[in-house]
């Protein structure tokens, strides 16, 4: 069976919602991604040696026909090169990701370029019964971004409360949600780009160079004094949830002997990955048995594991990752950089 590993990365910087790549749409971001993967591998994109492109995107309301294929093209690829948009909300590219593994390792194809790409900033607003001639206004108006993302589509209620449910089912307390961004916001700068660890990771984009978001001057007390945001005695605030974002990334998964052929660096292989369901309002909860899944069907256990890096929303459920998981702090989010860097999407963890 064909190894499946990882040749090449590449990620723009995070925007701020209305930030400083706002003026890009999703599929413009993820081409710039694809054009540098492609690049620093030193790869030809009319070569023809991509065998597919799978791109995680999950507001594609307004982005035109078939994303994914829109990024290839524009990316130099040629007509040839089958393409695939993956949404399945917050696991869009990571799931990328695992279906180009599963093709490398079933021997389907042999490189493959994965990826994810969102512009929050850019998802429309949408007007129901335009069509059938009924009375619209201003008021008719809702947003894509929360009808299609951040709203649960079988309760209703805003995805911001399941950061209040899985506080509550593991009792993780509002100081300790608060502790953990303090901690994430000060590593983000001071450890992860001052020491070098996203230089290669990171290309700029219209002059921004870093994340934007990250606020190294955070403090308990700052982040105290900030009311909850989604139940009047909630804990989860601005502070210590995610910003809402605009970026892309992608990664080149490869065999090991097409990795030879070609003479591109084996960077990591990929030994085992899973998924797993949960009801919806627990859905941060779905990394514990996810988690437990891999373990088990890698032979392998949390000793075993030298880092942990958790991507979501909210510090009360990486808290609850954290300690269901018994990971110290020195192994899980070392750089701080993960939690800090969602909401979006499309674009996966940062190196993944």
């Amino acid at each position: 069976m064909p190894q499946a590993v990882i040749c090449a990365y590449a990620r723009t910087p995070v925007g701020k919602h209305r930030g400083a790549l706002s003026g890009f749409t999703a599929t413009e971001l993820g081409t710039l991604a694809v054009r540098e993967l492609l690049r620093r591998a030193n790869i030809d994109p009319v070569s023809g040696v991509i065998d597919q492109v799978y791109m995680g995107h999950v507001l594609q309301t307004g982005a035109g026909q078939a994303p994914a294929r829109q990024v290839a093209m524009n990316a130099g690829l040629p007509v040839s090169t089958p393409c695939t948009a993956i949404n399945k909300v917050c696991g869009s590219s990571l799931k990328a990701a695992m279906i180009a593994a599963t093709e490398i390792t079933a021997g389907i194809s042999s490189l493959v370029v994965a990826g994810g790409m969102e512009s929050m900033s850019n998802a429309p607003h949408f007007i129901r019964g335009a069509r059938r001639g009924e009375d619209v206004s201003y008021a008719s108006l809702e947003s894509v971004l929360v009808h299609d993302g951040l709203k649960d589509a079988y309760t209703g209620e805003s995805m911001g409360n399941t950061g209040e449910t899985i506080a509550d089912e593991h009792g993780i307390t509002r100081e300790q949600s608060d502790a953990f961004a303090v901690r994430s916001h000060a590593l983000g700068p001071n450890k992860a780009w001052d020491e070098g660890w996203l230089d290669k990771e990171v290309f700029p984009v219209a002059g921004l160079e870093r994340d934007e978001g990250i606020r190294s001057g955070s403090t308990m007390e700052s982040l105290g004094g900030l009311a909850a945001v989604f139940t009047e005695d909630g804990q989860v605030t601005a502070g210590n949830s995610s910003q809402v974002s605009d970026g892309a990334s992608a990664v080149l998964i490869a065999s090991e002997e097409a990795a030879e052929e070609h003479g591109l660096p084996v960077l990591a292989r990929i030994v085992g990955y899973a998924t797993s369901g949960v009801e919806s309002h627990r859905v941060m909860s779905a990394p514990i048995p996810t988690v437990h899944k891999l373990l088990e069907q890698t032979g392998m256990s949390m000793e075993d594991i030298d880092v942990l890096e958790h991507n979501e929303a909210f510090a009360a459920a990486s808290c609850a990752i954290q300690m269901s998981l018994s990971a110290s702090e020195s192994r899980f989010n070392p750089t701080g950089v993960p939690w800090r860097l969602v909401i979006r999407w499309g674009p996966p963890a940062p190196g993944a």
